[in-house]
């Protein structure tokens, strides 16, 4: 151990060209995130995450020793054990350790009190987390939105998708398989008597603060909570989003993304999973409106939709998030529904007034080619790191 330290002793950060091992399994934003290291000119290893933890440990070894990495990256701590055995490792041998955090925390990091150490920092797309997980352990936490992995300067015409020019069209899951991932057999009940007192069809943005308050004394360890907590937030962005999806009024309306959307009564066109990299920009970029519904996860952050539409040339209608603002212009670059009345006012309008949406599809446009693709926010990480770490 005393010569694995010695060895990696060296300056971090030191160079312009920095060297980062890249912990990787295929999760959204990763392939994008890598492309962007390797566009700002710095040198990636790239290491497939696998399930063994000894495994694990050796393959991540293995490669910083062959290149003594400025620091070790990935999304949502991946890859690393539950016991904080790679975390401890990484940091006695003075290796920096950087997670960009897409989803809930409270899904994510174990037990903080294992994984923090001051070798570590912590990128969160929600910025109401950031003293949260401050309080985890994590002494290095900041803001970071997500982004767009579509490319606003790519042509996204495709005529097998004409037939959504006069259509509103949603893409989205029931998030039924999340939810059976989930379940425990205590669930069903624990469930039952939750929605006797919350409301899950309405935007609730402390959801897991109001199910702790309720239920957080039948279940034993903070671990045992979170994971609840997931099954139950599964099922909040289900009832969320079929209650609005119900109660869309449109003509040509398309659903896309998930059949189990067949077993409600939405008044549209019922579509199966779309990719989202073959399918999806088109059908952003072809429809004369494209709805969005965010996560009942997301307490003030924004959904990847807010920048993806636009950089694929749609036109986006979306429900409100605090920080909206603090993204785009809500003069020129957005149209924001804060209730289902609002939002078929605002699809009716748009619907009877197509060429009103030009002048915001190409605002938000040119604002996601400046501020908001995945290389922004990987070259706002890189210069924290390097004053953090450097």
């Amino acid at each position: 151990m005393s010569r694995l330290k010695e060895y990696f002793s060296y300056k971090k950060f030191d160079t312009p060209v920095y060297r980062i091992l890249y912990l990787n399994n295929d999760y959204y934003l990763q392939k994008q995130s890598i492309a962007a290291l390797k566009n700002l000119g710095h040198d990636v290893a790239v290491v497939d995450v696998v399930n063994d933890p000894s495994q694990m440990l050796e393959l991540i070894l293995k490669t910083a020793i062959l290149l003594k990495p400025d620091c070790v990256m990935g999304v949502n701590h991946l890859g690393f054990d539950e016991e904080g055995k790679i975390a401890d490792l990484l940091s006695q041998l003075s290796i920096p350790v950087v997670f960009w955090y897409l989803d809930d925390f409270r899904f994510i990091a174990f037990d903080g009190k294992v994984q923090s150490n001051p070798m570590t920092a912590i990128f969160t797309f929600e910025k109401t987390h950031v003293p949260v997980i401050k309080e985890l352990g994590f002494s290095h936490v900041f803001h970071l939105p997500s982004a767009s992995a579509i490319h606003p300067e790519k042509d996204y015409l495709n005529q097998s998708y004409s037939f959504l020019e006069n259509a509103v069209s949603f893409i989205g899951g029931t998030f039924s398989s999340s939810k059976n991932k989930r379940l425990k057999p205590a669930y069903p009940d624990l469930l039952f008597k939750l929605e006797k007192k919350i409301d899950f069809k309405h935007a609730n943005t402390f959801l897991i603060d109001e199910i702790k308050r309720e239920q957080a004394a039948e279940l034993v360890t903070e671990n045992e909570f979170n994971h609840y907590a997931g099954y139950v937030m599964c099922e909040a962005i289900r009832q969320y989003r079929a209650n609005i999806l119900e109660n869309v009024v449109a003509e040509n309306f398309h659903v896309f993304g998930d059949l189990c959307w067949n077993e409600y009564s939405i008044n549209g066109t019922i579509h199966g999973p779309v990719d989202n990299t073959t399918a999806v920009p088109f059908i952003f970029h072809h429809s004369l409106l494209n709805l969005n519904i965010s996560s009942q996860q997301l307490a003030t952050t924004v959904n990847l939709r807010v920048f993806e539409v636009p950089a694929a040339g749609g036109f986006l209608l979306t429900d409100w998030k605090d920080e909206l603002g603090e993204l785009f212009d809500f003069d020129s670059e957005l149209v924001v529904y804060k209730s289902i009345d609002e939002m078929n006012d605002l699809i009716a309008f748009y619907q009877q007034n197509p060429s009103k949406r030009e002048h915001i599809i190409n605002k938000a446009r040119q604002r996601v080619l400046k501020e908001h693709l995945v290389i922004h926010r990987i070259r706002k990480m890189i210069t924290v790191l390097a004053d953090l770490f450097g």
